[in-house]
């Protein structure tokens, strides 16, 4: 039939023999208890036999398909960490993470004067007496808490590693990569993970995103805006893993998805929508999980293309219309970059460090990405997700949420990025930490504080206390209330105030600063807002920056482009369930007609329409 396809290297879950006869090799979750094997991602990945037995199988299948027609690369193992123990805490992890701390630290003086071990008696006297975070008396050291984060990340990495080469001396002509969840879910550095893959991979399921993020409220869904937000931060992000080239979606959803609740069947174009949304945000290839619907097993209600009697399912006659039309794409269009003009800063180690330690409990790095992402993206100026120490000068805007550790290469990456003209808009808990998990010893915003001009004199979590802020100059509207943090800021001689906060101690005190450093400026958001006004101040300030939407949509209609030399592809995505007008700024070329478009057009529900220039 012309199928070709990858295999998949079938590490998780293993046969119930291998816990059986190495009951070592099952899960210890952060409670000290082993997890109970049936079902997936229960066993350790340090595990000396589990690794052996799946680099073994992954070779023996190797050997299998090398030369099979059809057979064009694999997928190494399947959503790493992606479980509900995505951390390991047994005693080989411990032998494991003692290891690599010694051949990150060298001695044992060095580890204790990083971590500050002398505070509660914790100085060590040998790396065997090291332990994992396991519940305590106490909170752990933060700063083993982020190490042992790190470790876990690695130990999943070297996991595949391994099996990675296997299949390059059995099968060179084959490409190998593995799949996972980006962005939202930040159990594993997915820039290491990827690093030595041929590409990344990832999954794309809206319809059970939307019923995962309902905030905790079982029986209800997430807002459509909200899905869209977060499928898209998702995507962005899948292409950032290696420095923005293009990803394939390994699993797409084809229906009702879930397991043991589901979503519901999407709507008439849905398929179709999400399909081209994987297309606008930088994937290359889509391949759709799954073709037959299950009767049996925990996925037995994670519907595919054929429904459990075999016959086509709602959304049949919708996947081949796709299908049909990706296939007349051109390949320029699937392997061009897209055009991204502004960047945040997402990295691991701040994500981890701050869920460590919150300092407010509904303070979360997630919500932080999500609350500044929205506004970038509406932009249509192109969001990239990056670690922010590396070569930025390709981005007109820069955006650091919640940056709570700054190393000294992102901070020199930020200095000349700014120096040559960027716009650099960091968010509050700015450069708190160092890459030890140690707060600074120097005024906040540590690093940056010559950067941004100004001073953290203090800050305050945001409780019950009322707190508010009063904005001027570029900013000014109504007053608005700041929710969750406060960073109080000092203004240097040459940095201009454009909020100030009105209640109680902090009366008069600089909220949101802008300082011109070099050729550029750097804008600090001190004061927590929600999302409505955080959506207004940052598309004020993208505009100071000449960042305005080039074609005029309704709120929900997404407008992304890609590009290659000097050619264009502009996907115009409608994720509402009404028509909507869109306004072009020129002219364009429907595709794939290639029909002269120009002025107004009006877009049907769920409805997408590529243009080309």
């Amino acid at each position: 039939h012309g199928i070709s396809d990858p295999r998949g290297a079938p590490s998780p879950p293993p046969p119930a023999g291998l816990t059986q006869t190495s009951p070592e090799s099952l899960i210890v979750n952060h409670k000290g208890n082993n997890l109970i094997p049936g079902s997936r991602r229960f066993t350790c990945p340090t595990n000396a036999t589990y690794r052996r037995l799946s680099t073994n199988i992954a070779a023996h299948m190797a050997k299998e398909f090398a030369s099979t027609p059809g057979v064009i690369g694999w997928q190494i193992d399947n959503e790493l960490t992606l479980g509900s123990t995505p951390r390991c805490y047994c005693n080989y992890c411990r032998a494991g993470f003692q290891r690599w701390l010694q051949q990150k630290y060298g001695t044992l003086k060095n580890l204790n004067e990083k971590w500050g071990t002398v505070f509660w008696s914790n100085t060590y006297t040998d790396f065997s007496q090291i332990p994992v975070p396991l519940p305590s008396g106490a909170p752990p050291n933060p700063a083993l808490a982020l190490d042992y984060r790190r470790y876990q990340s690695y130990a999943n990495a070297t996991f595949l590693k391994e099996q990675l080469a296997v299949l390059r001396h059995l099968c060179p002509n084959h490409f190998v990569t593995t799949n996972n969840v980006g962005g939202l879910v930040d159990n594993i550095d997915l820039r290491q993970l990827y690093r030595h893959l041929d590409f990344a991979s990832g999954d794309n399921y809206p319809g059970f995103t939307a019923i995962m993020a309902n905030g905790g409220h079982p029986g209800t869904s997430a807002p459509a805006s909200a899905v869209t937000t977060m499928v898209n931060f998702s995507l962005d992000y899948m292409r950032g893993v290696k420095n923005g080239e293009p990803f394939f979606v390994m699993e797409e959803q084809t229906g009702k998805s879930g397991q043991p609740t589901f979503c519901p069947q999407p709507e008439p174009g849905q398929l179709r929508l999400w399909s081209y949304q994987t297309i606008a945000h930088g994937a290359f290839g889509i391949q759709y999980f799954r073709w037959n619907t299950t009767t049996f097993g925990a996925e037995e209600y994670w519907h595919g293309i054929l429904q459990h009697d075999r016959q086509p399912s709602p959304g049949f006659d919708e996947i081949k219309q796709t299908i049909r039309e990706l296939k007349t794409l051109d390949e320029d269009a699937l392997h061009a970059p897209c055009d991204s003009r502004l960047a945040i800063c997402y990295d691991s180690d701040s994500d981890w460090a701050l869920d460590i330690q919150p300092c407010q409990p509904q303070l979360k790095y997630a919500g932080q990405m999500l609350d500044w992402y929205a506004p970038l993206s509406a932009s249509q100026a192109g969001v990239d997700l990056v670690d922010g120490s590396g070569d930025l000068s390709r981005y007109k805007v820069l955006c650091a949420p919640a940056m709570y550790i700054v190393s000294p290469q992102q901070a020199e990456a930020i200095r000349s990025f700014v120096k040559q003209g960027g716009t650099f808009i960091a968010g509050f808990r700015l450069g708190v930490k160092d890459p030890y998990s140690r707060i600074v010893r120097t005024p906040l915003p540590g690093l940056l504080r010559d950067v941004m001009g100004v001073e953290v004199t203090d800050y305050e979590p945001i409780y019950s206390q009322p707190q508010s802020v009063s904005f001027a100059h570029s900013l000014v509207g109504p007053n608005a209330k700041c929710n969750i943090w406060a960073d109080i800021l000092k203004p240097g001689a040459n940095t201009k105030v454009l909020a100030t906060y009105l209640d109680r101690q902090y009366k008069g005190k600089a909220a949101i600063t802008s300082h011109a450093y070099g050729k550029g400026r750097a804008i600090y958001l001190g004061a927590g807002l929600d999302s409505h006004e955080m959506t207004r101040v940052l598309t004020t300030l993208l505009a100071s920056a000449d960042i305005r939407p080039h074609i005029k949509a309704a709120p929900g209609v997404e407008v992304t482009t890609r590009g290659s030399g000097s050619k264009r592809w502009t996907y115009i995505l409608n994720h509402t369930s009404d028509t909507q007008p869109v306004h072009l700024n020129g002219s364009y070329h429907s595709w794939p007609k290639g029909d002269s478009v120009s002025g107004s057009i009006h877009l049907p529900p769920y409805d997408v329409q590529v243009l080309t220039r």
